[in-house]
């Protein structure tokens, strides 16, 4: 039997958060900030909230580089005392990852980078 959209995203984000230590939710969010997939290492956050936060990312970063004359934006990283939040944009969709404050974040955005293509593949992107 073969996946749906949604089951490969949840693979894919599965396969991250088991690889990458460090990642405590990533979610895959619509342009209009709903959810289409999600992983968390607790369920302390509040999920609607965080696709709404990476829609809200993306098109406030989008609007800010257009502003100044420049093309869309392709990630973000915003780093605080206590986490790390990326940002990619997919143009109708986009991927944020919530980081722990030690996180090599070099690397990581290798990782999402691979991840952020492989999710546009399966969405068609």
């Amino acid at each position: 039997m073969s996946q749906t959209t949604i089951d490969q995203l949840n693979t894919i984000l599965a396969d991250i958060s088991t690889r990458v230590e460090c990642i405590r939710g990533i979610v895959v969010s619509s342009a209009d900030g709903l959810k289409i997939a999600d992983r968390f290492r607790d369920h302390s956050y509040d999920t609607q909230v965080v696709h709404a936060i990476s829609a809200s990312i993306v098109g406030l970063a989008n609007k800010s580089v257009h502003n100044l004359g420049l093309p869309p934006f392709d990630r973000v990283a915003i780093y605080t005392n206590d986490g790390i939040v990326t940002v990619f944009n997919l143009d109708h969709a986009s991927l944020l990852a919530l980081l722990d404050p030690d996180a090599n974040v070099g690397l990581v955005m290798i990782e999402l980078q691979r991840t952020a293509e492989q999710i546009k593949r399966v969405m068609r992107l």
